[in-house]
């Protein structure tokens, strides 16, 4: 079973939890969801309905979860009765950085020339391609290259324009795990004749090629996001096995420099790059077909797990229930 997963006492993870497109704003307790609006409400605080992200707008917003935390009050719900959505279902951006490790940019090499970029590489997402930590992911109809990418995610917790990469860490809210899918032959325009015509964005966002999760940990459960573990199975077949260590530009320099293009608002979520070991670069091109089942995992963060489903499947699976996917 994929999660609980480091769960420590404690530590502060924010949740969203629910049905699709309703998913509720929660706190993770032990084993126990606080409903964020209704704990906030016993604490005095006149907040309607949040969501994270209209949480994280709030300067306070973790004074406010030392209050809760501090109270304990709000209605509870068991972690394995309820789906997770991904804790930001909607933000205002998705950056996704390509090519931001060494060994990603050595197994490339093909393309690379085994050097690393001089600046980062800003590539993006659709909103709309975020999905939950468990939820299943249709394979896409145009595509027979789906690929994999496990990478740490950064959410933004405030307004951040311009500041430098000694105190970008400050700008961050928190993190999570993701899988930054692509269906490649889309991506890499292969119809094409000519490479200046690739289609990065649309590759990379088919409904659901953004799954998250399954918890956003607070930005001071873990001062070195330089330290931690990238790992992606393929039905227990062991396909990345890396480290934010190797990452090319770190968190904070990423940070920095969107910042100095793009104002990041709260919500925002960067993913800072994968390692080695994708499909597009491996000899045997051990692409996702549909029944296949993925698990990236993130270390001190958690793991998802997303089974492929063939399109128009739509069974989506509480925490408790996630051994189902695994079997068979």
């Amino acid at each position: 079973m994929c999660i609980p997963l480091y769960q420590e006492a404690r530590e502060l993870k924010l949740v969203s939890y629910g049905p699709v497109a309703s998913e509720r704003a929660g706190i993770l307790i032990d084993d126990e969801i606080v409903d964020l609006a209704k704990a906030l409400e016993a604490c005095r605080v006149d907040l309607v309905c949040p969501t994270i992200r209209t949480f994280l707008e709030r300067p306070d917003w973790f004074d406010l979860l030392q209050e809760v935390l501090q109270h304990e009050s709000g209605d509870r719900v068991e972690l394995g009765e309820v789906r997770l959505g991904a804790p930001i279902p909607r933000p205002g951006n998705v950056f996704v950085v390509g090519a931001n490790t060494f060994s990603h940019v050595r197994e490339a090499s093909e393309h690379t020339r085994g050097l690393p970029p001089k600046q980062p590489m800003i590539l993006a997402k659709a909103t709309s391609s975020l999905t939950g930590p468990f939820d299943p992911i249709a394979f896409p109809a145009a595509t027979r290259k789906l690929d994999y990418e496990v990478e740490l995610g950064v959410v933004i917790g405030g307004v951040t324009r311009r500041i430098g990469e000694e105190d970008a860490l400050e700008a961050v809210a928190g993190y999570l795990v993701v899988n930054d899918l692509s269906a490649r032959d889309v991506q890499l325009a292969e119809a094409e004749d000519n490479t200046f015509y690739r289609t990065h964005y649309l590759g990379k966002s088919f409904d659901g090629f953004c799954p998250a999760g399954p918890w956003l940990v607070t930005r001071d459960e873990i001062p070195d996001p330089g330290t931690l573990s990238l790992r992606t199975w393929v039905n227990d077949d062991l396909r990345q096995d890396g480290s934010t260590a190797d990452l090319c530009f770190g968190v904070a320099g990423l940070v920095s420099y969107l910042s100095s293009v793009v104002t990041l608002l709260p919500g925002d979520l960067i993913l800072t790059g994968s390692p080695a070991g994708v499909a597009a670069f491996r000899e045997d091109e051990a692409y996702l077909f549909p029944g296949d089942l993925v698990r990236c995992e993130v270390g001190r963060v958690g793991c998802i797990e997303n089974r492929i489903t063939s399109e128009g499947v739509t069974s989506y699976p509480s925490a408790a229930n996630k051994n189902e996917q695994t079997s068979g």
